[in-house]
């Protein structure tokens, strides 16, 4: 038997500090194995710290290995029980932990390791059974683990239905701008700021109260509601328009009056068809896929509300998953029409990028999508691939940033794929995306409509990570997703270049994140209609991430973008265009659920001669600044 075989089988069952692969290269049969189990911290090597993964192994050591790496399980296992003793007490009349949230990311913590052990104890168990009679003589007395395991997962269970399901937040802001001489500019929002220069010129105070109802209807159906009440959401208005950048209405973010509105409802529940079963949710439920597929925009920079950045769209109708052998399948059939609050429609789904929109939202709109994870030469990868198509309502319009090209647009579809692989340290992957513009069952936009990507990312080490990619966006690609930004810009177009970023772990309070975008035109329109070969973006962000104190949190963003536009496409105006901006947030935590947060934006925009790329009102150039101060506070 050799060393490699208690690599793979007592290497699961052995805990490890940070063993070094010192002895196994890179193309080793049994390296991926290794590695990730190293990771996982449940492998150990040699006491020198070496695998020797050629060396023959005895049956007595294998015996001893498994032995030792059943010591180390039960004791994990008993830990994990005292743990949840701690945050569930199994009698009712136990004091509960506080606050929730800290309770609650404690069960989730729980959770991921007895996913974690539960593989460990399964191989543990089948080894048993060979090794018998050497676990023996060791005085080893083999217990059903799994059976531990079990129990204490329905524990777990049971005190996620048991818990507080009724949760919270309030938010206050304070939000304005002001110019310096007199110089206006375009925020990250698209908005131009007033070029009066008095400080306090333009300040709006914003409040949200949400509350969050999550309770269990019976043993197999959820309920999930949360209701707004505030006037954060008219403010943001319609927030995917700012795809449509170079055409917004920069007046439209407003300081309007408290709003009531649903933000999402529905009911998941297990249903059976076709002799199968199938997960449903039914109401109004989050709905999102992939970057250049589906996924929504943040809506804004300024004011920090965790609840809408997770990119779902929300949306009405229903969704329905289940597995088909070894494929996740997604089939959803939505509205969006009727996702509004008393005085506005909020966060609609547009097909739209960056100078380029169809001048009307979706109002329904129903897709699939569908994952299948496989291996690939012994490395985990998986497949997907997604259709949807949305009907943006009649006679509409599909504008690019001079020229109409087509009229009467009423329906439009999405196809996309994609593909995610790692092998050893390395993650690679790729995605494609074609949207199709029709009236009727006839295109009116389809072609120079794709965009694919592909990227590699890869930890040098603990502390530094980085990622090279490479994407073209054709200029009329308009698919609801959101797959960049580049100053007030959202999702590029008729743009093909390479981009980088990497992150870097100064120390424990401190990291650093630099991502560098180098575009060329695609060339894919006439010489006075789009960006050709000639034409050159840019785009270098830095960002610091600093806590001071487990109370002070302090965070640095600086964003240069240039252009160097030789080509007719723009106005027929060539120049380099220069925008810069400098974002300084400090948070400051008042107790475990209340937060303060300060934050000034300095903007520094420049046309230099092409009026379409100014960053705001004046081609000369545009100066002003962005100030919010917001105190969240959760229950």
């Amino acid at each position: 038997m050799r060393t490699g075989l208690m690599i793979l089988a007592s290497g699961l069952l052995a805990l490890s500090a940070y063993a070094q692969l010192r002895d196994v290269p890179p193309n080793h049969w049994a390296y991926q194995a290794i590695r990730e189990l190293t990771r996982l911290r449940i492998l150990e090597g040699f006491p020198d710290g070496a695998f020797q993964p050629n060396r023959p192994v005895t049956r007595a050591e294998f015996a001893q290995a498994v032995a030792r790496a059943y010591r180390v399980i039960d004791e994990r296992i008993r830990q994990l029980e005292q743990r949840i003793n701690q945050i569930a007490p199994e009698s009712p009349a136990a004091p509960q932990p506080s606050p929730l949230e800290a309770r609650v990311q404690e069960l989730r913590q729980a959770v991921q390791e007895l996913q974690q052990l539960r593989g460990a104890v399964e191989t543990l168990q089948r080894l048993a059974q060979e090794f018998e009679t050497e676990l023996s003589n060791l005085n080893v007395s083999v217990r059903d683990l799994r059976r531990d395991l079990d129990a204490l997962s329905a524990r777990l269970q049971v005190e996620e239905r048991r818990r507080n399901r009724l949760t919270g937040d309030a938010l206050l802001a304070v939000f304005g701008t002001h110019s310096y001489d007199g110089r206006s500019a375009l925020t990250y929002n698209g908005n131009a700021i007033n070029p009066s220069g008095k400080f306090l010129q333009s300040v709006g105070v914003l409040h949200e109260l949400g509350l969050q109802v999550d309770v269990p209807v019976n043993a197999r159906i959820d309920a999930k509601a949360t209701f707004i009440i505030g006037n954060y959401l008219p403010y943001t208005r319609d927030a995917a328009r700012d795809a449509d950048s170079l055409n917004v209405n920069t007046g439209a973010y407003t300081f309007g009056a408290t709003d009531v509105a649903i933000w999402e409802a529905y009911i998941t529940l297990p249903m059976e068809l076709f002799g199968r079963e199938i997960q449903a949710q039914v109401g109004r439920i989050p709905l999102k896929l992939t970057p250049y597929t589906l996924q929504r925009i943040d809506p804004d920079y300024y004011i920090d509300s965790v609840r809408y950045d997770d990119g779902a769209f929300r949306a009405d109708g229903a969704r329905l998953t289940t597995t088909l052998g070894g494929m996740n399948a997604e089939l959803f059939l939505v509205s969006s029409y009727g996702v509004r609050s008393n005085t506005t429609r909020f966060f609609p789904i547009r097909f739209a990028n960056h100078n380029a929109s169809v001048n009307a939202s979706v109002d329904q709109m129903a897709g699939l999508r569908l994952q299948y994870p496989f291996r690939a030469f012994d490395a985990p990868a998986n497949v997907g691939a997604t259709y949807l198509t949305a009907g943006v309502g009649r006679n509409r319009t599909f504008d690019h940033i001079l020229n109409t090209v087509r009229t009467d647009v009423n329906r439009a579809e999405v196809l996309g794929f994609d593909l995610s692989a790692t092998f050893s340290d390395l993650t690679v992957g790729f995605d494609y995306a074609v949207s199709t513009l029709l009236r009727g069952d006839n295109r009116v936009v389809g072609s120079r409509n794709t965009a694919f990507d592909v990227r590699v990312s890869y930890p040098f080490n603990e502390r530094w990570r980085g990622a090279l990619g490479y994407r073209e966006i054709g200029p009329y690609f308009v698919a609801p997703g959101n797959w960049g930004r580049i100053g007030y810009l959202y999702n590029p177009s008729d743009l093909k270049g390479t981009y980088f970023n990497t992150s870097y772990q100064v120390a424990d309070n401190l990291s650093v994140v630099l991502a560098v975008d180098a575009y060329t035109g695609t060339a894919k329109l006439p010489f006075n209609s789009g960006y050709q070969g000639r034409d050159r973006v840019r785009r270098i962000q830095l960002d610091a991430h600093y806590r001071y104190n487990p109370r002070w949190r302090f965070h640095l963003t600086y964003e240069n973008v240039g252009w160097e536009i030789n080509s007719l496409a723009l106005n027929n105006q060539r120049g380099k265009p220069e925008w810069n901006y400098l974002t300084l947030r400090a948070v400051y935590q008042l107790a475990d659920d209340t937060e303060l947060s300060l934050l000034y934006q300095y903007i520094n925009t420049d046309g230099k001669g092409v009026a379409l790329l100014s960053g705001g009102p004046s081609p000369a150039g545009n100066r002003a600044g962005v100030f919010a101060t917001q105190v969240g506070y959760r229950f």
